[in-house]
């Protein structure tokens, strides 16, 4: 399971007056302090190479829409929220809030590099907000993701 979310450092109650306030007449979205994956921006996920594993992704963010891609990794899309689909490839995947996907991943068999898996919020922002993972390959046989 990956979870992708959006952490607000501020409490709902205020975050929903002022979104809900006259004093926003375009309905813009509080925007939040942080990006997320699995609640932590220091995660480690042991793999094996040449291995292929199924990721259930969820954004359980409250607002943000998050794009989701595996550096160097293709992923096999095989459900999006709770239906399974025909299976289909993609580099990139893009999550609203509240969505879920369930793709397959094969792992590098060559274990010399690294590859980064990143999750960046859709936001008007510059920088936007990202999360970045890695994945290490280690001399034991094992992969690694780590978010930096």
């Amino acid at each position: 399971m990956l979870t992708l979310s959006d952490w607000y450092h501020d409490q709902l109650p205020g975050l929903m007056k002022s979104f809900l306030s006259y004093t926003n007449p375009t309905g813009a979205e509080p925007v939040p302090n942080a990006a997320l994956m699995n609640d932590t921006q220091n995660m480690t996920v042991s793999v094996q190479p040449g291995k292929t594993y199924m990721f259930r992704i969820i954004n359980m963010g409250a607002f943000a829409g998050q794009y989701l891609w595996f550096e160097n990794h293709t992923m096999r899309i095989v459900e999006v929220d709770g239906v399974y689909t025909e299976a289909a490839d993609a580099s990139m995947i893009y999550l609203t809030a509240g969505q879920r996907y369930s793709v397959l991943i094969t792992m590098k068999n060559e274990t010399s590099s690294n590859y980064a898996f990143v999750g960046s919020m859709d936001l008007v922002r510059s920088p936007p907000f990202s999360c970045t993972s890695k994945l290490t390959f280690a001399r034991i046989s094992s992969i690694k993701f780590r978010i930096l």
